[in-house]
């Protein structure tokens, strides 16, 4: 009994370590003197290629030295001025003999950076080699939407699998379809409003391919469909 105790409290220890993240900000990013890093750049809204003004830009440092325990710093946060430009500087001697990396994340009402990371917009390494120059990054943020991709196939054609797959931007999914059946069915992803969507589709039947392709662009937090239809 006693040993499971301490088995469960030393697994309750690994997990709880292994997401550590300081709430409290370790820079105010703008009081700096002697060897510190500056970030900078702009943030832009992807479908108006216009400046995004009044986003938040925060900065993290990610530990991965150990196997067990992962930890974040939060380092801090900025804000982008009328011209979506952003400043952040800091003292990071401290990480230089750490393994790990830093990122950036932005939040601005619902836009969104990657389907899987929604606020994750960079992640990069810094040494003392850049003290007190512009470390210069700047970042694309996109307006939300759906995309639906209704896929119908008949029984006849006889395809092993179907591929599909969509992009915008720098993002994009994708998933396989098993055939050997008739196949009529809807699939949901999201995507970047205002922008144009490419979907394509691609069929196997006994070696030879069978492609369609179409594009769609989806109004900002609305949903569109596209057909591909392979009768």
């Amino acid at each position: 009994m006693k040993k499971e105790t301490i088995f469960l409290l030393l697994v309750f220890l690994i997990s709880a370590s292994s997401c550590i993240k300081n709430k409290n900000p370790l820079f105010d990013g703008v009081s700096c003197t002697g060897n510190c890093y500056e970030l900078t750049g702009q943030v832009m809204d992807s479908a108006g290629a216009v400046p995004l003004s009044n986003a938040d830009v925060k900065f993290y440092y990610k530990y991965s030295s150990g196997i067990l325990i992962s930890r974040t710093d939060y380092l801090g946060k900025t804000s982008t001025n009328s011209l979506g430009q952003y400043q952040f500087r800091f003292d990071g001697s401290r990480y230089n003999y750490i393994n790990g990396y830093y990122y950036a994340e932005v939040y601005k009402g619902d836009f969104f950076a990657d389907p899987g990371y929604k606020n994750r917009v960079g992640i990069f390494q810094l040494d003392s080699t850049q003290y007190n120059l512009p470390f210069v990054q700047n970042f694309s943020m996109f307006r939300p939407a759906t995309v639906k991709v209704r896929v119908i196939a008949p029984a006849s054609a006889n395809f092993q699998i179907i591929s599909v797959s969509y992009e915008y931007g720098r993002g994009g999914n994708g998933i396989s379809i098993n055939g050997g059946r008739a196949i009529d069915t809807t699939l949901s992803w999201g995507t970047a409003g205002d922008l144009r969507t490419y979907v394509r589709a691609d069929a196997v039947s006994n070696g030879v391919a069978v492609t369609r392709t179409d594009s769609i662009t989806v109004s900002a937090n609305s949903t569109a469909t596209v057909t591909i239809n392979f009768n």
